[in-house]
């Protein structure tokens, strides 16, 4: 019986202390992540998590297989992209149509993040 009040104790000064440090609040729905190798594995594991979660994922898979067996279990939100990351053209076309997929308003860099080149250069998200 005398461990009782120590252990009482310890959690409520755990309780206490979860309440007295902030937390960041993070609003993710409606944010856009891109996500590659979601055929298997973590990636296809963290796009499924995520779009239950509201945000919108934007998935790339190396097989036709891999990308329609992630749509088999994600809502329409989920927005997938045929790409090896070791083709460089793949990686360029799919940039280009993530481009078109996020708002200019509500994408991964505002205007003036973009340099001549037209590549997002803050690491900023919006």
């Amino acid at each position: 019986m005398g461990w009782f009040i120590p252990v009482l104790i310890g959690f409520y000064a755990i309780y206490v202390l979860k309440r007295l440090i902030p937390r960041s609040k993070v609003d993710i729905k409606e944010k856009f992540v891109l996500i590659t190798g979601c055929d298997s594995g973590f990636g296809r594991e963290t796009a499924i998590r995520l779009d239950k979660m509201g945000v919108r994922v934007l998935a790339t898979c190396l097989t036709e297989e891999g990308e329609q067996s992630l749509r088999s279990v994600t809502s329409d939100k989920l927005k997938t992209f045929l790409m090896d990351v070791t083709n460089s053209q793949q990686i360029k076309d799919v940039y280009e149509e993530v481009k078109r997929q996020i708002p200019r308003d509500s994408g991964i860099c505002k205007n003036d993040d973009f340099n001549s080149a037209n590549i997002c250069t803050s690491g900023h998200t919006y």
